[in-house]
């Protein structure tokens, strides 16, 4: 199971916040998705880093799931994961004032505070401006 951890691990809280959007706002499939792509989905964004390691779109799964590319190329950029883009989320729950936008909200923020409590990381390096002004230089986002 721990090689799978990292597909699992985002998926409690994911389904927590689309449980609140399917009981506040009658099964609101948009909503719903929007959770769980913010929430779980967002890890996707490794695959932008990856590929800018790799150069090519050939796809080599262990190498991808092991994570090493990042120390290799020293480089993390990962856009999704921002705390930026909460900020964004919450500055659109308040111009559209529904409801359910604030569950997606809750699911990124809670994905990139539970990565920050368990990757070995410096405080600020869930902000994009600060890994940018670092020029994405990982030994500046990890300890």
């Amino acid at each position: 199971m721990n090689k799978y951890k990292v597909l699992f691990e985002h998926l409690p809280p994911t389904i927590i916040c689309a449980s609140l959007v399917i009981y506040f706002d009658n099964f609101n499939l948009f909503f719903v998705g929007l959770c769980i792509f913010f929430g779980w989905m967002i890890d996707i964004d490794h695959m932008f880093d990856y590929l800018l390691f790799k150069k090519s779109i050939k796809l080599n799964l262990q190498e991808f799931m092991s994570g090493n590319y990042f120390k290799i190329c020293n480089k993390i950029y990962l856009p999704l994961h921002s705390y930026e883009l909460s900020i964004v989320l919450i500055f659109i729950f308040y111009i559209l004032n529904d409801t359910s936008f604030i569950f997606v909200f809750i699911a990124h923020i809670l994905h990139l505070l539970q990565d920050q409590f368990t990757n070995k990381v410096r405080p600020l390096s869930y902000f994009f401006t600060y890994r940018a002004v670092n020029s994405f230089n990982a030994s500046c986002v990890c300890k």
